[in-house]
């Protein structure tokens, strides 16, 4: 498995953006949020993902920006734990915190809230099937 981020990752059109904040679900787990939606993307990838770190929680910019390069690391790296379904989706991965936290302390909140996502999936595939 290559450990990437590539371009086509990303998610830029407004469009999609707009829909994920309408009628996406969300999860949590401090410090992190992310609301999807299932999408038909222009990419063939699995998913695009946008990440967001609000300016009135983080007012730096400085460090608003280390925030998101240390989610897209998070995200490059542990995409492979993502289980969820077959079909393309489109993620908005928010920083709920209002402060700089450590790597550790960042990468323990994504990787539970990984487990939320995989454990939301597991249940709404048993409910389809049971």
């Amino acid at each position: 498995m290559r450990f990437t981020f590539s371009k086509d990752e990303k998610l830029t059109s407004p469009r999609l953006f707009d829909a994920i904040h309408k009628d996406g679900m969300t999860l949590k787990s401090f410090p992190f949020s992310v609301r999807f939606i299932d999408a038909s993307l222009d990419r063939a990838v699995q998913r695009q993902i946008a990440v967001v770190v609000p300016k009135r929680s983080i007012k730096s910019a400085v460090h608003r920006n280390r925030l998101k390069r240390q989610m897209r690391e998070l995200y490059r790296l542990n995409k492979h734990l993502i289980k969820g379904p077959t079909q393309q989706q489109a993620w908005s991965l928010r920083y709920l915190g209002n402060r700089l936290n450590e790597y550790a302390f960042l990468e323990d909140g994504f990787l539970k809230l990984i487990h939320s996502y995989n454990s939301y999936y597991e249940e709404l595939s048993s409910e389809k099937l049971g």
